[in-house]
């Protein structure tokens, strides 16, 4: 059974109209640092029309972050500010505040269908400190001084649902936004009781926490297939010994000394279910050339991706399955030479998806893999969060579900 139980207050449950709402929001964007200017937001234009639908009648309060403090595009939220207003059509007020004098007074002055932007929370001191009690991060002057002035705190920075942050936990109570309702909405049924047969499509980095994630999901009797490519195939040809080349083998090297023997149990023990590349791909001078495992070492070279017999291979199990998850790229999807696969698995979860199978793709690289092929429409959900994503497959409770959970209405 996992450990997360998905169980909360939404923003649908409640009257929003005339009320004031915090909505603690990730609109995290791609900034100019030489310009300061905000250069692509889908975060933010996946949050106006929220602004416009459902809370128009409100007064909205938005507490976001940018980036983290030390690096070059921590800033100000004023950009984002501009942008909004920009994308909403009605004006937006920003204050360069967050808890003191002029935020508490703007907030007292907000009227219903208007909205305010607070200052980038993590200019906040002890927003990051990481909560492991949540009692302790209710405590802090910020939750304190702005929670009274409130009707409602919305939580829906899914992107950020794996850290423990004040302003993520600390509400005393709180509800979930039309984001997370969406995220949790379709998680749950991979969580709770997936459609079987169910296969996993593993690539991109982070190799040993996908292996874990596959591991969790085949211990618990949720996954049937593990389709694994990028490092986490090369983490597990290197651990049954075979010579990937020095190029990808540094890459895996640290991962693969401090858990060997568990790969090569996991392996031995679901070898049936897990689906290992037959064919990768190398740059030959800006072309695909196609080798076999046992090239790998002798070429020593970047394997960038997975070659024909692979995704066809791969191909033959998604047409047998009912839900498909897809957690990170199988290529290098960024460079031409290597986006073949990647590109032609969103399709085949396409294809899958009108069979009526339930396909999710895990946000981070493979959302915006997706995105470029021009098929990920045809998927029933991208997911915004990596790492939450992750998290979840993982087993893992996450710090604000579990808010969610424990201050509910």
């Amino acid at each position: 059974m996992n450990s997360m139980k998905i169980d909360y207050t939404s923003y649908k449950d409640v009257d929003l109209k005339g009320k004031k709402v915090l909505m603690r929001v990730d609109i995290n964007s791609n900034i100019d640092v030489e310009k300061m200017e905000i250069t692509e937001s889908p975060r933010i234009g996946v949050l106006v029309p929220f602004l416009k639908e459902i809370y128009s009648e409100s007064a909205v309060i938005i507490m976001a972050h940018q980036s983290r403090p030390g690096n070059a595009d921590f800033t100000d939220l004023d950009i984002h500010a501009k942008e909004i207003e920009k994308q909403l059509g009605r004006p937006v007020k920003f204050v360069k505040d967050i808890y003191g004098e002029t935020a508490i007074s703007a907030i007292k002055e907000l009227n219903p269908g208007e909205v305010l932007v607070l200052n980038n929370i993590r200019k906040y001191d002890a927003e990051m400190k990481g909560y492991k009690d949540f009692s302790e991060a209710e405590n802090t002057d910020m939750i304190k001084t702005l929670f009274p002035l409130v009707d409602y705190a919305i939580v829906d920075a899914f992107g950020a649902a794996h850290r423990a942050h004040a302003s993520i936990v600390g509400w005393p109570k709180m509800l979930a936004g039309p984001i997370t309702d969406k995220e949790l909405d379709n998680l749950k049924k991979i969580m709770e009781s997936p459609d079987k047969p169910m296969a996993m499509l593993i690539g991109g980095a982070k190799a040993i926490d996908k292996f874990k994630a596959m591991k969790y999901n085949f211990d618990n009797e949720k996954l049937d297939y593990a389709l694994c490519s990028g490092l986490t195939a090369i983490l597990i040809f290197e651990a049954l010994g075979k010579d990937m080349g020095e190029i990808n083998h540094k890459i895996i090297a640290k991962d693969l000394d401090a858990n060997r023997d568990m790969l090569i149990e996991t392996y031995k023990k679901y070898e049936d279910k897990i689906i290992l590349p037959e064919d990768l791909i190398i740059d030959d001078n800006g072309s695909r050339k196609s080798i076999t495992i046992d090239e790998a070492g002798t070429y020593n070279t970047t394997t960038g991706d997975i070659g024909p017999k692979t995704v066809e291979k791969f191909k033959e199990i998604t047409n047998k399955c009912k839900t498909i998850i897809a957690n990170g790229p199988p290529g290098i999807f960024e460079k031409k030479v290597f986006q073949d696969a990647t590109f032609e698995m969103v399709e085949a979860m396409a294809e899958a998806t009108k069979r009526g199978a339930l396909t999710i793709i895990g946000g981070g690289e493979m959302g915006a893999a997706a995105v470029m092929s021009g098929k990920g429409d045809g998927v029933s959900f991208i997911s915004t969060a990596g790492g939450a994503m992750l998290e979840i497959l993982s087993g893992n409770d996450l710090p604000m579900i579990r808010a969610l959970r424990e201050k509910k209405l």
